[in-house]
């Protein structure tokens, strides 16, 4: 839907309403004679925050012919935002796990009368599954044990609302595959989380690779992966907690990654 935004009365108004309170039909003023009167055509923008984390306050930045929206998060009360952060929590687990009985043709029931047998008894697919059920389980209390131990809203934003995005990356610049091309974010949404907040870390050798270290971005400087290990994980620095995990493509002029990868 069109919405104008009025400088005078900061308020938002419809076409039709523009009609009837201005006297302003928008299908035969321009955009110029608008502005002339005080009235911007709004762009509207997505709301990242998370209302069971934060409310929001809407606001406007008027720049050129248009009005921006502009969402502020303001935190909930800690206890509030810590039972809330706990059950999105629960709730990502729980779908996790549907989604693995979906996709494996397994069920509760299944799972729970293989777990009665012994582990050498157990058929070999069903074992997978249960592996990868108790990986996400822990996961999941992982999560909560972290929400219980936050002391700010934003922290368990980042913990049940990690960032998205796309990362700039690849390997074998320079016929060089063991080194990271530098590489930066093309895109990063969080409320709570900053690019400069992140590094990025190669398991296989055990390498942090800081924000930074290329303008803007990443660059490993030489060699951080092991050969035939090309593992690559965007974390947050402070707490090194992963926020996406992929193989590192070879690609010496880089490629899009979109993230997050790693629940």
């Amino acid at each position: 839907m069109t919405f104008y935004y009025s400088l005078s009365t900061e308020q938002i108004y419809t076409p039709e309403q523009m009609l009837t309170l201005f006297g302003i039909n928008t299908d035969s003023v321009s955009l110029e004679i608008l502005n002339n009167l005080g009235f911007y055509l709004v762009q509207q923008t997505a709301n990242l925050a998370n209302d069971f984390l934060y409310s929001t306050i809407l606001t406007y930045d008027v720049s050129g012919s248009y009005a921006y929206e502009v969402w502020t998060p303001v935190p909930r009360s800690l206890p509030i935002a810590k039972d809330n952060g706990k059950t999105l929590a629960n709730e990502s687990g729980t779908n996790q796990l549907n989604i693995l009985y979906l996709s494996t043709n397994t069920s509760v029931e299944i799972l729970g009368a293989v777990a009665s047998q012994l582990l050498a008894d157990r058929p070999l697919v069903y074992q997978e599954v249960i592996d990868s059920s108790v990986a996400i389980t822990t996961a999941t209390a992982l999560k909560i044990d972290a929400i219980d131990a936050a002391t700010t809203v934003d922290e368990i934003n980042n913990i049940v609302n990690p960032p998205t995005g796309i990362l700039f990356t690849g390997r074998g610049a320079g016929e060089a595959p063991l080194d990271l091309n530098p590489s930066y974010y093309t895109l990063f949404n969080s409320v709570s989380l900053t690019e400069a907040e992140t590094e990025l870390y190669a398991p296989g050798t055990s390498t942090v690779i800081p924000y930074g270290s290329y303008p803007g971005g990443f660059d490993s400087i030489g060699n951080c992966f092991a050969l035939g290990n090309y593992t690559l994980q965007i974390r947050e620095t402070a707490t090194s907690r992963i926020i996406a995990e992929f193989e590192c493509p070879l690609a010496p002029t880089n490629e899009d990654v979109v993230f997050p990868t790693y629940t």
